[in-house]
């Protein structure tokens, strides 16, 4: 996967404070307290107005339910269990009020002006469906996550359009995903960006990274899956796209690309039953996400 397209920005817009329109800010939990309670001490700080925060629990018991659900001026959504990232950021888009959702991970702070940046961007542009951060490692300052296809040394501090986002950081329209009907469920947790991103370019819209917008991102590793899930679901994920979304010969090929590049992986991490699991569950039930029309060769092209 890779975009070269660069973006040229027009004039921004101005427009007074009370003109601004609400951006509500969402973040997923699942058994990180301490860092919830950071990113929302940073929230503070951020120099746009108005935001909304809603914390979306994913049924903790490290007493963050407790803490969260008492704190003033906080939308808390406790959903019981953990169904993983993609139903959970779906309920704080379906209770959002704001025209724009920035999705903030957990273990991730906000910026001061990363908001000033990527509001006027996506007001100055209704064909921008999505913007994602540049993410920054919080004690490093420096960019802890490149998932781009295009040379980090030539384009990490640029603004091009792309194939995909981290939700680490990342503003989306509203009505775009709900639209689209929010993040793929399905798929659980790794590549649901992907997933998001072929979907909002297949409707005409764009999918841009803004190296000006900053999230500082602290590695936690309280919360994770075990590494072997992240093996399994990750191929997975990958065949469940690719069949879902390309022409039959078109998906073959790279899925079966990835699964010689996953089984190389696993075996270097002593993981493959992992690597067995995700394989059998990806090609028994191929086209598992959507069942719209496929990506045509010009949308491939541009995701490509």
């Amino acid at each position: 996967q890779r975009s070269c397209q660069s973006v040229t920005i027009g004039t921004m817009p101005s427009y007074s404070a009370a003109q601004k329109p609400l951006v509500s800010v969402v973040i997923v939990n699942w058994n990180r307290r301490a860092d919830v309670r950071l990113a929302l001490d940073f929230l503070v700080k951020v120099d746009y107005a108005p935001i909304e925060v809603i914390v979306v629990d994913n049924g903790s018991n490290d007493g963050s339910i407790e803490e969260l659900s008492a704190r003033p001026g906080l939308i808390f959504i406790g959903l019981g269990r953990n169904d993983g990232p993609c139903v959970a950021r779906n309920a704080g888009i379906k209770r959002a009020a704001g025209r724009y959702v920035f999705f903030l991970d957990s273990d991730a702070l906000l910026s001061k002006r990363a908001l000033s940046v990527l509001v006027p961007r996506m007001e100055a542009d209704p064909k921008i469906g999505l913007i994602g951060c540049r993410i920054d490692n919080y004690h490093k300052r420096r960019i802890d996550q490149w998932i781009y296809a295009q040379p980090f040394d030539r384009s990490a501090h640029q603004t091009f359009e792309t194939y995909s986002f981290s939700a680490a950081g990342a503003l989306a329209r509203r009505d775009v995903l709900l639209q689209l009907g929010g993040f793929s469920e399905p798929l659980r947790i790794y590549n649901e960006e992907v997933e998001l991103s072929i979907r909002i370019v297949r409707a005409g819209y764009k999918v841009l990274y803004d190296s000006a917008a900053r999230v500082l991102h602290r590695p936690a590793t309280d919360g994770r899956a075990p590494s072997r899930d992240y093996w399994r679901l990750m191929l997975r994920n990958w065949i469940w796209i690719f069949f879902s979304y390309y022409p039959a010969s078109s998906a073959w090929r790279r899925a079966l690309t990835y699964s010689a590049i996953y089984f190389a992986k696993c075996l270097m991490n002593r993981h493959l039953g992992a690597y067995a699991r995700g394989l059998i569950e990806g090609f028994w039930s191929r086209r598992q996400l959507d069942k719209g029309p496929k990506l045509s060769s010009a949308q491939i092209a541009h995701l490509d």
